[in-house]
Parts: structure tokens; C-alpha cells; sequence
């Protein structure tokens, strides 16, 4: 198993062994939770310069290539790749599918690409041009690009964000995803971020529901991860077994995300706090040797943004 092979197992050490690089910060989506807290503001980072990088961390077993729309700079992509399957480090692309082709989905099997992440949140093509802002015709493209990788040797995983949008639909979105061929469904449950005002999280009863229906109906022949719910698993009574994982958070402890102005940030997502940058002074590969002050307080709290919204109380 190789999709969230980090996340499995929680992290007691600390070391440098996933790394998220925003490749570009531009996207051709417009949708209130990404935008929320991508900041859209031309940097971008090219190939040459993140191979210098990542020459200098022997400890990485995963990079993560996002944007903004990471295929904007796809050629870039397809170099990355290339090198970080010739040091046999697993490579994940985060896109929404809409820029792939069958030529472009060959190339980046040919360069050794590990995985293919594609947001899925949406069973028609009305929901998805009224969400995303885009033209509905996008939507087909995007499902036809889903199936052709869904026939390569790549991993093909479609992540689904479980908030308000969604959580009466999971169920139908779930079985389209089994149509078009995809056997990994990666269901993220949503967080407020209180740095963008972003607040349409799923309500608990809801989340609940959905993850136990989720549970219930899953096919032999399909891997289920619930990420942001390992901290509130057993409260809810939620249980792991073959197929259905609950990752552990390793943002912070055993990965960070590399902005394309050289910003190192804990978790681009759920904790974007800068920690330093790479052209300032701070080299990641020493990063857990000489902990900046704001990830060791990070380390110390290990504040959990899920967690608090489902149990402002506690459990």
C-alpha cells in the first residue's frame, strides 16, 4: 500500500520525510475553500530549483506537488517527477483534473509518478460549475481524466471534503466514484479556519452519518481514508479495519509545504504558520535538528483544528 503510507503510522521521531512544494500559487478554479486560503500570489517555484532543494534532503520519502493548479506548470511537474523516481522517492500530484489529457496522463506514468490526487466533491455537472465558478463542461473533462488514470499502474485517488456541500451526498458520491473506476476515496473532513473566515464545516451528526454509511456500504475492492478524524475516531465510534484507515496528522512532525517564495509553512491548510524560508537562512534539511521557536510551539500544543470544532468542550 503506498497511498498515506506516512500517515499510518504516527510519528514519534521527527525528521523531514514528506514535503508539500507549492509549485505555483495560481489557480484556474475559484472555489470559497481552496481560495480561502491559497493566496494567489504569483509565486511560483520551477523544476531546476526544487531538484537543487531536495538534493539536500536525504531523509524525504514523498513529495507532494500542489498549487494553486499545480498542472499550470506541468512540464515542471513531469522534471520533478522524473528525479524523485530516480532516488525512488514517492511522488503525489494534488490537481482537479481539469488540464490532463491522455498524452499528459502518459507522460507523467512514464516519469514514475506514485499517485494522482483529484478533488471529487460534486455528482453533477450543474453542482460543479455553480461551486467552482467554471463552465460546466469542465466537469466531463475532469471525469474522463479521472477514468483514463483509473487505467494506469498510477494510483488514482479521489478525495472528497466532507462539509456542508456534501454531507447529505456522500453516499451518491461515493458510488461515482466506483463508476469511474477509482478504488481509493479519500473522505477529508472539513475544519474551520478562523485565519480566512471559511466556516461550512459538517455538522457532527452529519459527519457521523456519513463516515458509519460510508463504512457500511464499502466494496471489497476499495480503500476508504477518513483524514482530520483520527483525534475523534473512538468518540464517535468509529472503527479502523482492512480497508478503512484513519491517518494520523503528520503535518508538522514528519512534513511541511514549501511556498514558492522559499516560505517553509507547518500545514499550508489547517496551521499556515510561517516557520522561515529557505533564501533567509533556513535549510529544511536541518529543520528538525534546529527547530524554529514557531514549530517547536507547534510541537509542544499540537493544536488540533478538527477536534475543537466537533468538541469545543472536549469529548
Amino acid at each position: 500500500m503506498r497511498y498515506k503510507s506516512l500517515e499510518l503510522e504516527k510519528p514519534t521521531t521527527y525528521a523531514l520525510e514528506g514535503l508539500e512544494i507549492g509549485v505555483t500559487s495560481n489557480c484556474n478554479f475559484r472555489c470559497d475553500y481552496c481560495c480561502a486560503y491559497n493566496r494567489n500570489d504569483g509565486q511560483s517555484i520551477d523544476a531546476k530549483e526544487i531538484i537543487r532543494i531536495l538534493e539536500g534532503i536525504p531523509t524525504l520519502k514523498r513529495v507532494r506537488l500542489s498549487g494553486g493548479e499545480v498542472t499550470l506548470k506541468f512540464q515542471d511537474c513531469v522534471e520533478v517527477v522524473a528525479y524523485c523516481s530516480s532516488r525512488g522517492i514517492q511522488t503525489q500530484l494534488n490537481s482537479n483534473g481539469s488540464l490532463l489529457n491522455a498524452e499528459r496522463i502518459q507522460q507523467l506514468v512514464d516519469a514514475g509518478l506514485t499517485t494522482i490526487h483529484i478533488s471529487f466533491n460534486f455528482t453533477t455537472a450543474e453542482e460543479f460549475s455553480r461551486y467552482y465558478n467554471i463552465h460546466p463542461s469542465i466537469y466531463e473533462k475532469i471525469r474522463e481524466n479521472i477514468s483514463m488514470f483509473a487505467a494506469t499502474s498510477v494510483d488514482t485517488v479521489l478525495e472528497t471534503l466532507l462539509f456542508s456541500e456534501t454531507e447529505h451526498h456522500m453516499k451518491e458520491i461515493s458510488d461515482h466514484v466506483y463508476q469511474l473506476g477509482v478504488r481509493t476515496h479519500e473522505i477529508q473532513n472539513s475544519i474551520i479556519m478562523d485565519h480566512t473566515g471559511w466556516k461550512a464545516i459538517a455538522a457532527r451528526d452529519a459527519l457521523k452519518n456519513a463516515v458509519n454509511e460510508l463504512i457500511e456500504r464499502k466494496k471489497e475492492d476499495t480503500v476508504l481514508y477518513f483524514t482530520c478524524m483520527d483525534r475523534f475516531a473512538e468518540a464517535l465510534g468509529f472503527k479502523e479495519q482492512p480497508g478503512v484507515y484513519f491517518p494520523h496528522c503528520i503535518e508538522g512532525k514528519t512534513q511541511l509545504h514549501l511556498h514558492g517564495n522559499g516560505d517553509i509553512l507547518i500545514s499550508e491548510l489547517c496551521h499556515p504558520v510561517i516557520i522561515g524560508n529557505i533564501y533567509k537562512g533556513n535549510a529544511l534539511q536541518d529543520i528538525y535538528s534546529a527547530i524554529p521557536s514557531p514549530l517547536q510551539k507547534f510541537l509542544d500544543t499540537e493544536p488540533c483544528p478538527a477536534f475543537n470544532a466537533l468538541f469545543p468542550q472536549g469529548v
